[in-house]
């Protein structure tokens, strides 16, 4: 069947969305309702015969069966099962989403991400086994995991329902021999700690990369599952309890989904790691500063263009103007005292008469103590002229010395003093020795 055909006349199939060993999934449109929705095709293989092509046919009823009693976010919710030319279609809840197996293609998990998908798994399965229902083939690809964070189990397509007789044929074992527990694997019924033990070999390869009885080939996955003890895993982190726990041999020995919960939720809200800064990030964060600090420079430094003319004008004075109000030195101006300074006053009367303000009153505005220095007329006292600050030489260059050096004979009393106590510590020594020698000889 193609797409755009009608299933049903209800059913419009627009696009394949996924294939398997049990059939192909389509992404198709339900006419009636007008929405969208999944439908699974179930795929027979040639050359079956009459009874095993039942079986299939009644698994498929099986699988729709088990997930119509269920009622949960993490379980795919069934909508109808048809039958088209002799083979029938499952109707189900279209989910947008990668599957875990899609996700392990791109490398193992964080323990936080691991930990909140399976708590969502822990809660579908234990809904299901509460509902009296095994799903018996838990494993990475029928885990969908949507972009806002919800796990979904799918494909109960070996569901094994309390009450119905099983389908599996005497000596066959149905699922995914890297995901099979060692009980199914040595022929036992199924049971709830079945499910916990795939479970945790699904976040073991989470965290792994792979399942712990991953082989080259089914068989010897299934003889690694009977014979090899779990290889311990090297990425658990706080995870290795409930690994250690969901992954033991025997099933009465084996964690509880309520013991399982609660680890499982304690590293799921642990907070996130701090990851610290790499080269590369504080070289970048270094150049952004440097960019920030260039920039504020840029917005301090104002343009000459923007500075109001009258503030200039105010601020640059004439130097004709300023030249008769500079002190002199006394030795270049002599007879300061007999009126050196009448020129100085004249021309600040002119420069007074020149304003827009009368001459002998200041400009309006101005305190007339700011004008004392400049109008009144300065004379310097007697006696030599006081070097500026900025004329004066530091006084380091010619207050400083270098200390005296010791004496030489108080060094050469010193050595002379160590070299009379050295010889006579070695007198002492070797005639001590000497006595010790004469006393053995006699004795």
């Amino acid at each position: 069947m193609g797409e755009g055909r009608l299933l049903a006349a209800r059913y419009r199939l627009d696009a394949v969305v996924g294939r398997g060993g049990m059939g192909t999934v389509w992404r198709a449109h339900d006419l009636m309702l007008d929405r969208e929705v999944a439908v699974k095709e179930v795929v027979l293989p040639p050359g079956l015969t009459d009874s095993e092509r039942d079986v299939l046919i009644e698994r498929t009823f099986r699988e729709a069966r088990a997930s119509a009693r269920l009622n949960h976010p993490g379980v795919v919710t069934v909508h109808d099962v048809v039958e088209e030319d002799g083979s029938p279609w499952i109707v189900m809840e279209l989910v947008r989403a990668r599957s875990l197996q899609d996700l392990l293609e791109e490398g193992p998990l964080a323990h936080r991400r691991v930990a909140e998908i399976g708590l969502q798994m822990l809660g579908a399965l234990r809904h299901a086994h509460e509902k009296g229902i095994l799903h018996r083939d838990v494993k990475p690809s029928n885990v969908l995991i949507t972009d806002s964070g919800r796990v979904v189990l799918t494909d109960f397509g070996i569901a094994q329902m309390e009450g119905d007789a099983t389908l599996t044929q005497t000596g066959l074992v149905m699922g995914s021999p890297a995901y099979i527990p060692p009980e199914r694997a040595q022929g036992q019924r199924a049971v709830p700690a079945s499910d916990l033990w795939a479970l945790g070999a699904t976040l073991y390869a989470a965290l792994e990369g792979r399942s712990p009885y991953e082989r080259s080939d089914a068989m010897s996955s299934l003889q690694a599952a009977l014979v090899e003890p779990v290889p311990p895993p090297r990425n658990a982190g706080p995870l290795a309890r409930v690994l250690e726990g969901l992954l033991a041999r025997e099933p009465v020995h084996r964690m509880t989904a309520a013991q399982a919960e609660p680890l499982l939720t304690r590293v799921a809200t642990m907070p996130a790691p701090v990851v610290p800064p790499t080269v590369a990030d504080a070289r970048a964060e270094a150049l952004t500063s440097a960019d920030e600090t260039v920039l504020d420079e840029t917005m301090l430094d104002e343009p000459s263009g923007r500075r109001r003319p009258d503030i200039a004008a105010e601020t640059i004075l004439d130097a004709t103007e300023i030249a008769p109000y500079t002190r002199r030195d006394p030795e270049s101006t002599p007879n300061r005292r007999s009126g050196e300074n009448r020129p100085a006053e004249r021309r600040s009367t002119e420069h007074r008469s020149n304003g827009n303000w009368p001459a002998g009153q200041g400009a309006p505005g101005v305190d007339p103590e700011a004008r004392t220095v400049l109008e009144s007329q300065w004379s310097a006292g007697p006696g030599p002229r006081t070097p500026e600050p900025w004329e004066q030489q530091p006084s380091y260059q010619h207050q400083w010395q270098q200390p005296p050096s010791p004496p030489a004979d108080a060094d050469r009393e010193r050595r002379k003093t160590t070299v009379i106590v050295t010889a006579a510590v070695v007198v002492v020594v070797l005639a001590v020795l000497i006595g010790a020698f004469l006393l053995r000889t006699q004795l």
